[in-house]
């Protein structure tokens, strides 16, 4: 089976589970594009053993692709990492378990909910409880119900033997996962089934926020603790794109976390990169080679770009604008393949520019007098 064009081990050893229009919707994982169920409560078995699920197997073994999953697909074919390989080398290299038949997950997504503090511009208020406002002023005939952030006490009805299996949990938003207690009652509950020794917790975190002392005892229990920044660029752009941050804050925390993290911990930084930040990446790179390249213990902390899924997705270039980039990245190859994943064409970007002049408008901000040389290009 693993040999399956389409195989993914998401599919066969984890399961998603997320806030969506008030009901909990459930993926593979977290990267794949829309859900295969919702509920109105959590019930992990029927997901688990249920029908949705069963067809996703059935497209892996008729090597069927799944239109969910094109996101890794695109990578992969650009030669970039996907989600789909970075659970191969978990799975394989550091879990050392290939083992697909299972009847209980080994792996789950964990979505807080919305509950953000920031309204970063390549967001909304359906992953960002802060958008609401914005969103409102947008559109004001629009409906917000959907986007009230409610504390799922997804625990009540939870049965603690689908736990048994659990060796990686990705904790992340929505929002902001380190606002909420959510994710700290799931320790304590796989703590009280089975222990916390050989799991290994994934965090997205936008790093405005400083874990609490009880989950720093829980975090030192745990075989790994890996935390994701999200940092797309430096200083006031990035201050507009995650608009609420305030870059020196952001960095002040990401050296608290360096110096009071468990031993048993590691550091990425999770760019998402867009029409936004494309132009200046090149800055982050050189920001992170210098101040966040290991921790303090020095492991290597990864810096992974991931594309944004919207209207802000770079969808098209021109041949010029491509050759100024590539020169621009010459000394960044990881950088030129993003370049090189972009399809060449000389439409325009209108629906960028209109969608940034809307917020722009709202915010009282502009992002042409912020980031003018790129503004000019595009």
């Amino acid at each position: 089976m693993k040999d399956r064009k389409y195989f993914c081990y998401e599919i066969y050893k984890n399961l998603a589970i997320w806030s969506h229009n008030g009901h909990l919707a459930y993926n593979p994982c977290s990267f794949f594009s829309g859900f295969i169920k919702e509920s109105d409560s959590f019930d992990l078995d029927s997901i688990w053993n249920g029908p949705e699920r069963a067809e996703l197997k059935r497209c892996v073994e008729t090597d069927t692709p799944i239109h969910g999953c094109r996101s890794c697909y695109h990578a992969e074919e650009h030669g970039l990492m996907s989600r789909r390989k970075s659970s191969q080398l978990l799975y394989e290299n550091y879990h050392h378990d290939t083992n697909i038949d299972l009847d209980a997950p080994q792996g789950l997504d964990y979505s807080v909910g919305n509950l953000c503090n920031l309204k970063c511009v390549v967001c909304g208020p359906y992953n960002s409880t802060a958008w609401v406002s914005d969103y409102q002023t947008l559109y004001p005939l629009h409906p917000i119900d959907q986007f009230k952030y409610e504390k799922f006490n997804q625990l009540e009805t939870f049965d603690p033997g689908l736990l048994k299996n659990i060796k990686s949990l990705h904790i992340h938003g929505g929002g902001e996962p380190l606002m909420s207690n959510n994710h700290i009652n799931l320790l304590k509950e796989i703590k009280k089934v089975k222990g916390l020794r050989d799991i290994r917790v994934f965090y997205n975190t936008n790093a405005t926020q400083r874990a609490s002392q009880e989950l720093l005892e829980l975090w030192e229990e745990c075989q790994l603790i890996e935390l994701y920044f999200s940092i797309d660029d430096l200083g006031n752009r990035f201050n507009y794109q995650r608009t609420g941050a305030d870059w020196n804050a952001v960095t002040d925390n990401i050296k608290w976390y360096i110096e009071n993290m468990p031993h048993n911990h590691m550091f990425h930084i999770n760019c998402t990169w867009s029409y936004l930040n494309l132009y200046y990446l090149p800055d982050l790179v050189d920001w992170y080679r210098v101040n966040l390249s290991t921790n303090r213990y020095g492991d290597p902390v990864n810096l992974i770009f991931q594309r944004v899924i919207g209207n802000f997705d770079i969808l098209h270039l021109n041949a010029t604008v491509k050759n100024i980039l590539i020169e621009r990245f010459s000394n960044y190859p990881q950088l030129t393949a993003l370049v090189n994943s972009i399809e060449t064409s000389d439409k325009n970007h209108q629906l960028f520019w209109d969608e940034i002049e809307k917020i722009d408008q709202v915010r009282q901000t502009s992002y042409k007098n912020l980031c003018p040389e790129w503004s000019q290009l595009l």
